[in-house]
């Protein structure tokens, strides 16, 4: 079961604090290289810069030398760098802090990241000064991605399957789904999570998060997995005090957005994020079949039983286990793959298990697919383009089950 958590919830929902505050490429015909000072509180952030440390106590600055560590100097308590590289070496994450010089990620230090949009200021302008790139070799027509089709009082709406975080590997992208977005009068996705009020979404997690009835985390967690949860944090240099406050559902996304991914994963090279950063750029409209608020309620009205489920998953799965097979179905188009990844018997039958599934699929599809239909059943005569995650258009309750047994047409054609 606690894979199954941790695959669904790859597929299905927002990648929410790593999408916040990852990098990407919205602004990349928009930002003025030559005068561009992009200052993060009272520092400038530099070309390939990431993030940042700051010495919580007095810890080694290493040079790696091969696959070897050696101590360079003893870096004092207080002091902050940039980072602008992470690697393991010998299981140990190393903050890469520039001239082969690596802090290790332990409880000594704080790694903290700019906003996004900083970062993609920064991601532009390292991209024009690359200069002209080798031709891409264009995706074979039958391979990438899960793209249907529905037409209905002249309008048009391409439904495309994403997967929240992505890899290089999807890109240049199916030239069926590009062209479909590119004949496109609007862009609707699950939450517009490219153009998010900071101060909006920090006050709603306030709002949602933070227990209200004098109880804190500890009252709720057994021993074992509270004890597991502060060696987690602790691993990231947070203090358990630091969430004590916190529900949950909280904890386990603050605790997804820290674990590496790995190199190859990230959540600015997910579908939704791709396409969001076109249309920002191209000033295309955008609409939000749910948004970010209707996805943190759906978290916070989750059983106290759900909650812990999803957090011990989290504690428990590595960050990237279980990625790669729906990386490769996503490639190839794989229709059963996906089924049997997401929606196959687990013999699972506990009512946790079951609300999970009807809250997170069965009733989100039906108001999706309500938006839809919204779209078709219009006078404008217009067309949509819609991403939402995969899982959501297979199955029983899936988005294009539901259309179809209102009456519409709909087609496959990636």
């Amino acid at each position: 079961m606690r894979l199954v958590f941790k695959k669904i919830a790859m597929l299905l929902v927002v990648a929410l604090l790593a999408s916040a505050f990852s990098t990407g490429s919205a602004f990349a015909s928009t930002t003025d290289c030559s005068t561009l000072k992009v200052v993060w509180d009272d520092a400038e952030l530099k070309m390939g810069q990431i993030g940042r440390v700051t010495i919580l106590d007095e810890t080694e600055l290493y040079l790696l030398k091969g696959e070897d560590l050696a101590v360079h100097k003893t870096l004092p308590e207080n002091g902050v760098y940039r980072v602008y590289s992470f690697k393991t070496n010998n299981n140990t994450g190393l903050y890469g802090v520039g001239g082969g010089y690596y802090i290790k990620r332990d409880h000594n230090v704080l790694y903290e990241t700019p906003s996004k949009a900083k970062l993609a200021k920064l991601k532009a302008c390292e991209q024009k000064d690359e200069g002209p790139k080798d031709p891409v070799v264009v995706a074979p027509e039958n391979e990438g991605g899960f793209l249907w089709k529905a037409e209905h009082n002249g309008n048009t709406v391409y439904m495309l399957g994403s997967i929240h975080i992505g890899s290089e590997e999807f890109y240049p992208l199916n030239s069926k789904i590009e062209n479909a977005y590119d004949a496109s009068d609007y862009l609707a996705v699950e939450a517009d999570i490219l153009n998010l009020d900071p101060d909006q979404l920090a006050e709603t997690l306030v709002e949602k998060a933070v227990y209200t009835d004098g109880s804190t985390l500890e009252d709720h967690l057994s021993d074992e997995m509270y004890l597991d949860l502060k060696e987690a944090l602790g691993y990231y240099g947070i203090a358990i005090e630091y969430v004590n406050m916190y529900e949950p559902w909280y904890v386990n996304m603050l605790l997804e957005g820290l674990k590496p991914m790995g190199l190859e994963y990230a959540p600015e090279l997910g579908i939704d994020y791709h396409f969001l950063a076109k249309a920002t750029n191209e000033d295309k409209e955008i609409i939000e079949l749910e948004g970010m608020e209707f996805q943190l309620n759906m978290f916070d009205t989750f059983s106290k039983e759900i909650q812990l489920k999803l957090l011990e998953s989290t504690l428990t799965v590595e960050g990237t286990e279980g990625l790669k097979e729906l990386m490769d179905a996503w490639n190839t188009s794989d229709d059963e793959a996906i089924e049997s990844i997401l929606l196959a018997d687990n013999g699972d039958n506990s009512p946790e298990y079951q609300e999970y599934m009807t809250e997170m699929l069965d009733n989100r599809n039906i108001g999706m697919a309500d938006k839809i239909e919204q779209f078709l059943a219009s006078d404008k005569k217009e067309t949509y383009f819609v991403v939402v995650g995969a899982a959501h258009y297979f199955g029983d309750m899936s988005i294009i089950k539901l259309l179809e047994d209102k009456g519409y047409e709909v087609e496959k054609i990636q």
